[in-house]
This record gives C-alpha cells, structure tokens and sequence, in this order.
C-alpha cells in the first residue's frame, strides 16, 4: 500500500518544501500590464483599417492574436491581487482605496474629458449644440454593434477586492462575533454588480437599451467565466481555512501555514487546473447557447440568419468566449509563487505609471500612422504659407 496522504491540519508548517516557483506577483503584475498596453494596438489598426481595405486584410490574423493576448490582462491582475492578500503583503484596505481610487478617477477622467472636449467641441462648431450628442449616440451605435466599450479594468479589481474583504475580514470593534455574518452576507453585494452589467451589455448588444456615453466606464470588463474562476478560488482558500480549524487549529496557525511553499505550490497547481477547467467550460457554454438559439447543430454550421447573428454577438459582447485563452495561462502557473517576495516592491508602484506611459505612446504612434490612410488631398505648404503671406499683406 503507498504511503497515506495527510490531511491539510496534519501538516506541521516546520516540515516545508523547497520547490518555489520563480515568478512572483511582481511578475504576473508586468504580464498584465503588458497585456493592456498590446491592447490598444487592435484599437488603433481598427481606426486605419476602416480607412484602407488592404490594412485591414493584411492585419486580420494579427488583431486575433493581440484580442487574445489582451483578454489574459485581467487574470493576470488578479492573480497578482490576490496573491498579495494570501502573501499580507498589502492589507484589504489599501487594495480597496487604490483600485476603488483608480477606477473612480478613470471614470470622471473619461466623462469629463469627453463632455468637455468631444462634446463641448463639436458643440462650438454647430448651429444647435442640443443635436451634437444625439448624433453622436446615432453615429457610435453604426459603428459598434454593441452599443458600449468596456476599459476600465479598476471596475473588476475593486469589486474582487470588495468580495474578498467581505468574505475574509475580520473587524476587531465592529460586526465581531456572531455579528460577522453581516458582512459574509454583503459578498453578494460584488456579486450582484458584476450580474448588472453583464445584463446591461446584454440588453445593448441587442439593442434593448442604448447605453449613454458617460455609463461606458463603470461596466466590469471581465468576462463570466473569468469572474466565476476568482469567486471558485476564493471559496476554496475560504473552505480550506475552515478545514483547517475545525480541528483545532488557530487563525493564526492558518496564516502561518499560508506562507509555506508547500501551500503556494498547491495553489498553484489547484488554480491551474481551474483554468483549464474554465476555459474548457467557457467554449462549451458558449456553444451550447449559440446552438439552443439556432436550434440544430446543422443550423449552427450553416444558419447565419440576422437573428442568430445577433443573439451570437451578444453573446460573445457579455464575454462568453473570452476565457479560452486561460488555457495559456494555466501551465505559467506551475511556475508561480505567491510565497515569492520581490527584491524590490518600489517597482510594482512603477508598473502601472511604466504602462499608462507605453498606452500614450502607443496612442500617439498609432494616431501618428492613421494619419498616412486619411482620405484628403495633401496640402503645399509652400504655396499655403505664400497664400497666408499675400492675404496678410493685403490685410
């Protein structure tokens, strides 16, 4: 007979491994950013694409690959997160007050700029500035099927956090003892939100509902699957925890027993099982849909009337389809350690500045190549300064 395996409040924490992944959260946190950044780059291909026929045939295999690469952002993000509520290498409040901060700063950021200098511009150049975001309403729902863009990945981060505090926080004065159920119960708050929007972009990728321009950045960007993989781990720390002291162990023991390698190792290799999981799940459900609308697998394959098209697009506009790339990032995991402490945790502050500066230059270059597909006869600046000198002279 083999050797019995242990049970999880067995193990003594003086009786670790030596394996440990050699990436750290630090790591996961560059990945993700690094994700956004490539991002914005099937965004700016899209604006020469509509300009210049051949750019967008030539680019369509490379915009695939980079719509990818950028869904994974988020679950790198988390991971990071998450990995440092397990590592206390931050407390639930300074997560809280940083995303919930960033996300509420992009928010007014992105509506005020846009009232006052898409708006407010096009609204200086018009006889009535009253039909200036009708129009525009009218002008965006032509070109996204959808009816919204969802960017504000802070939204999701908060709302992760939000749910692990409420389930994990232990107040010292407030809602102690039996009281606490108060805020277990107040997990289903986070919950609730992400529901929401995934309901509100439903109803406007079927055009149930047109959504205003300033609702764009408070809708969660993280796709179902993705979000039930966080809300299935979370749990699993939650029941380990529990399993853990019901036999007689401590709060204190447990916290101990997470900064063991031998933990980190089984959270590794648990999460990533999880997301192959997911992923698998996440194409499954997404055909199952998609075949309940078109009624037959034959109509799957061959019906592409408008109706299916639509309820597809839905679809694939809540999010269903957009966790199979977790398959990537299941066999990274194997080489993860939460237990893993950075040599210098000053760059993590930096990752984020590093990558709103590669977003802006991106941004800029890309603004810098659709300018070579615009549509206009080009100007002689030599005979416009030599028109702009005689009319001054006359002047």
């Amino acid at each position: 007979m083999g050797r019995k395996r242990r049970k999880l409040h067995e193990v003594s924490i003086h009786e670790d491994i030596r394996y440990r992944g050699p990436l750290s959260y630090q790591h996961f946190q560059m990945l993700g950013w690094l994700c956004i950044v490539l991002s914005v780059i099937p965004a700016m291909i899209q604006i020469g694409a509509r300009m210049d026929e051949g750019l967008k045939n030539s680019t369509e295999d490379l915009q695939n690959v980079l719509a990818y690469v950028a869904s994974l952002s988020l679950p790198f993000l988390l991971i990071a997160n998450f990995s440092k509520i397990l590592n206390n290498a931050e407390g639930f409040k300074k997560q809280l007050i940083r995303n919930g901060a960033a996300a509420l700063g992009i928010f007014a950021v992105s509506a005020g700029m846009f009232s006052r200098y898409v708006v407010g511009a096009a609204g200086k150049l018009v006889s009535d500035p009253e039909d200036v975001l009708p129009v525009m309403t009218s002008m965006f729902r032509s070109a996204n099927k959808n009816g919204f863009i969802a960017f504000n990945l802070f939204i999701d981060l908060f709302l992760c956090t939000l749910f692990m505090y409420f389930l994990n926080a232990r107040p010292k004065r407030v809602l102690t003892g039996k009281k606490v159920i108060i805020l277990r119960v107040l997990a289903l708050l986070p919950l609730a939100c992400e529901a929401a929007s995934w309901i509100i972009k439903w109803k406007s990728a079927r055009g149930s509902i047109t959504l205003p321009f300033w609702a764009f950045p408070l809708l969660t960007v993280k796709p179902p699957i993705t979000f039930a993989v966080f809300v299935i781990l979370a749990l699993h720390m939650k029941t380990r925890e529990m399993r853990f002291r019901r036999h007689g162990r401590s709060h204190e023991e447990y916290l101990a027993f997470l900064q063991t390698r031998r933990n980190s190792l089984h959270f590794s290799i648990y999460l990533s099982v999880i997301l192959v999981l997911a992923a698998v799940a996440d194409f499954i459900i997404l055909l199952v849909l998609m075949g309940r609308q078109a009624g037959s697998l034959d109509t799957l394959v061959n019906d592409m009337s408008e109706r299916f098209m639509e309820f597809s697009q839905a679809a694939i506009a809540v999010g269903f389809g957009e966790s199979v790339p977790l398959l990537f990032v299941a066999p990274v995991m194997l080489l993860f350690s939460y237990t893993r402490i950075p040599k210098n945790k000053m760059i993590s502050t930096l990752i984020p500045v590093a990558g709103i500066v590669l977003i802006v230059l991106v941004v800029l270059e890309g603004i810098y190549q659709v300018l070579g597909y615009l549509p206009f006869e080009r100007i002689n600046l030599i005979e416009t300064l030599e028109k702009v000198s005689t009319a001054a002279g006359t002047v």
